[in-house]
């Protein structure tokens, strides 16, 4: 099983890149579920540290997740 991460949820876009998830992202395999910091769906697969600046709009529910935890 995977260790699950929730990332921060945050107001709105602004000026940084957004990608939309699920279907989940992936940057590596065999990592950790960057999960949605308000309904818990896996946004993306990634290390630690290995994603940032980036935006994930959550399909699911709506909510804005910042990768910079």
């Amino acid at each position: 099983m995977r260790r699950k991460l929730a990332l921060k949820v945050v107001s709105g876009p602004g000026d940084a890149s957004v990608l939309s998830a699920p279907p989940i992202l992936e940057a590596s395999s065999h990592t950790i579920d960057f999960t949605c910091g308000q309904c818990g769906a896996i946004l993306m697969h990634a290390e630690l540290d290995q994603v940032h600046n980036l935006l994930i709009h959550c399909a699911e529910c709506g909510a804005y997740n910042s990768t910079d935890v």
